[in-house]
């Protein structure tokens, strides 16, 4: 459905990418990960001919958007768009916000325009809500209206721009499983995002973005397992890696906490391990840190879900941490509800540290 040529794109003397080949199949979902700044959603917003690159080819079943003599609008009505902040017209109730454009670009009556929105507005649970207005409503409730206002256009891809960053981690569920729904009912799409899981999941094929280009490409099985080349397994890690460095001064529990889980969520950071976290952190983390100790928390997260580990890696204590005076046995015996195992010991840098293993 999509093949990309070639495609060079620069902001001033700044070249963000340079020599992108790709092709996307009618069905297939793609997935676009990358560092900040590497160019995703440039290099998606060309595909739709928001961005315009100096050199390339854009081919849409066989035609270069690219060319001078495109019809853009004729082509954008086969490709959809969900953006990262929803883009409603807010001064526009939902079901005005649904049908405004196949009214206007499909010249679809009101009536049924109305028909159809209702369809779709029920498929992403959003039809009890038809005629509340933007402000009203949460960031997914938002992110689902959008959806399916691309829907309203009947496009045969949609591009998806960190369909669910803006949300808060508890509103990202539901906005996935309609995306997930969409792509299993054989949706061509695109999609960049930073979760890592979620892009596991959705997609038939994983494309890596670094040095300008495609660094690495293939199944998404292979990339998120087995990816092959250095800077790919790099970012795999470093993407499941959560790192903090805390003392008495500086820290803010409850904030703490709330970015450890925000970060876990999406790797299914469950409530009971959640719990476990909490419990982390007040047998062990704080009662170190109030006797005057500094910490690097990290937070390993699984892929598969269970067995997250919580590390907490003291660069200046002498002695073991867990047998520290200020801790409380008992407590970090009661860890053992949460934790497959406690255990302590000195890293390669000769830090001590205490490694807890989440059930």
């Amino acid at each position: 459905m999509i093949e990309v040529r070639n495609l060079k794109k620069s902001f001033g003397e700044n070249t963000i990418l340079e020599n992108v080949n790709f092709t996307v199949n009618d069905g297939e979902s793609v997935v676009i990960i990358g560092g900040s700044g590497c160019g995703k959603s440039t290099l998606l917003r060309c595909l739709n001919h928001l961005i315009v690159p100096e050199e390339g080819e854009i081919l849409f079943n066989g035609q270069n958007i690219l060319d001078k003599n495109a019809n853009i609008d004729e082509f954008r009505r086969h490709i959809g768009m969900v953006y990262q902040h929803f883009n409603l017209f807010e001064h526009l109730n939902i079901m005005e916000n649904m049908i405004l454009a196949p009214m206007k670009v499909l010249k679809l009556s009101q009536d049924e325009a109305v028909a159809r929105a209702e369809k779709l507005l029920d498929k992403v649970g959003m039809l009890n809500r038809k005629y509340r207005m933007p402000d009203a409503l949460s960031g997914g409730q938002k992110q689902r209206v959008a959806i399916a206002r691309t829907l309203m256009m009947e496009p045969d891809m949609i591009l998806f721009d960190e369909p669910t960053s803006a949300l808060d981690p508890t509103m990202v569920d539901e906005v996935e499983s309609v995306i997930k729904k969409l792509i299993s009912n054989g949706m061509t799409s695109v999609i960049v995002t930073h979760e890592m899981r979620f892009a596991e999941k959705i997609s038939d094929r994983t494309i890596f973005l670094a040095e300008k280009s495609i660094y690495e490409e293939g199944p998404s099985s292979q990339v998120f397992t087995n990816p092959q080349r250095e800077l790919t397994r790099q970012f795999i890690y470093r993407s499941r890696l959560f790192s903090r460095e805390v003392s008495a001064e500086t820290v803010d529990y409850y904030s703490l906490l709330s970015e450890l889980r925000a970060f876990a969520v999406p790797y299914g950071c469950t409530a009971e391990q959640s719990r476990g976290i909490t419990s982390c952190f007040d047998e062990i983390l704080m009662p170190l840190l109030t006797a005057g100790n500094k910490c690097e928390v990290h937070l390993i997260c699984s892929e598969s879900g269970t067995g997250h580990k919580l590390i907490l890696e003291f660069p200046e204590l002498e002695s073991d941490p867990l047998t520290a005076p200020q801790l409380d046995a008992i407590g970090i015996k009661l860890l053992s509800r949460y934790a497959e195992s406690i255990a302590s010991a000195r890293n390669s840098a000769g830090r001590w540290e205490v490694t807890v293993t989440l059930k």
